[in-house]
């Protein structure tokens, strides 16, 4: 027996995608209207198989609070994707409204067990890069520190493990 996958898009902005809950507070195409901060949000425990933070988690008061809930709305070995800007980007800086920095080890497995979110498992930390010639830069990793802006965005994928 194969059940369809339940996927949420959390914070879908602009983003609707046709199959899965597409939940946000602003004036888009959504099926469900919640703001973030507000925790519980309107969902069984363990419902989803997959949710997508594509650009919010940044954005949230308590981005912790909200991956402790986005924990209790996943099933067990559900996927969670959280795409944010690096802290070093030009669009972190230039957006007021971002409220928490990301960099590539914000979510090592110590920074887990201290944010207490031992239930996710990271499995996967990508660049996303908007200018696709900056992935050809050499060192980069090594002098990251001098070359504010060469990173863009961050792709974190973690594992529901409860």
């Amino acid at each position: 027996m194969n059940k369809k996958m339940k996927k949420l898009n959390l914070g879908c902005g602009n983003d609707y995608k046709k199959g899965w809950v597409n939940l946000d507070l602003i004036d888009v195409k959504k099926d469900i209207k919640h703001d973030l901060n507000k925790i519980p949000y309107p969902f069984k425990k363990s419902l989803f198989d997959e949710t997508l933070m594509k650009m919010i988690l940044e954005h949230v008061q308590d981005p912790i609070g909200v991956l402790k809930e986005v924990i209790r709305i996943s099933k067990d070995n559900a996927k969670i994707i959280v795409i944010v800007p690096h802290a070093t980007s030009y669009a972190n800086f230039t957006d007021l409204q971002h409220k928490t920095n990301f960099t590539e080890t914000s979510f090592n497995k110590e920074l887990l067990e201290e944010y207490e979110l031992k239930e996710l498992e990271l499995t996967k930390v990508d660049f996303i890069y908007t200018n696709s010639w900056k992935k050809f830069i050499p060192f980069k990793k090594f002098f990251k520190i001098f070359l504010n802006g060469i990173y863009d965005d961050l792709l974190f994928e973690f594992k529901v493990k409860k």
